[in-house]
């Protein structure tokens, strides 16, 4: 299969790329410029034109985008922290996730408190989330005993530690009984 031939594009095509981008994905501002400089760039590259001048109207229509409100990183950044923690993404995973996209800390912080009025304590819900997802600790389909019952809740520990939860909070989601002397078997 043949690459296809990118059309030649001019300053006048931008808005509608922008807005045929949007209508396909929620997305952030800075996805967008990427998007955006990467069509250009190809385009120029391949029709031989200097791609300064459309580059410099980037800017611009992300302007006009934001104030027509197509394009809202706080609004994007709410709704993003929302459906990771509904998945069962750690406070710090959604934060690097969210910082990828070009969110700043301010717009995290803001979209991480709106999350408490939803899901109360945001962690905890992502932990009980994450745990169920994977089947881990309680939300096993089966249970073990003996030996192999201390085994498989070092390794449920060890899943949700991977996944950006505490200690403490991932023994008491996963219900790891007390008399498992998780702490004093390392190494």
């Amino acid at each position: 299969m043949a690459d296809r031939r990118p059309r030649r594009l001019a300053i006048t095509d931008l808005d509608q790329i922008a807005l045929d981008y949007l209508a396909r994905f929620a997305t952030t501002k800075k996805r967008v410029q990427e998007m955006l400089t990467r069509r250009i760039r190809r385009s120029a590259h391949f029709h031989g034109d200097d791609p300064t001048e459309m580059l410099a109207a980037i800017p611009s229509v992300i302007e006009k985008l934001e104030r027509n409100r197509f394009l809202d990183d706080q609004a994007f950044a709410g709704m993003k922290a929302a459906s990771l923690t509904r998945r069962g993404t750690s406070r710090r995973q959604i934060g690097a996730k969210l910082s990828q996209l070009g969110i700043t800390q301010d717009m995290q912080g803001t979209a991480m408190e709106g999350l408490v009025e939803e899901f109360g304590d945001t962690e905890e819900a992502a932990a009980i989330a994450y745990a169920k997802r994977r089947r881990l600790g309680r939300y096993r389909a089966r249970h073990i005993a003996g030996e192999q019952r201390l085994v498989q809740a070092k390794r449920d520990l060890s899943a949700m530690a991977r996944a950006g939860f505490s200690f403490t909070l991932a023994k008491r989601v996963l219900g790891a009984a007390d008399d498992i002397d998780i702490e004093s078997d390392e190494g």
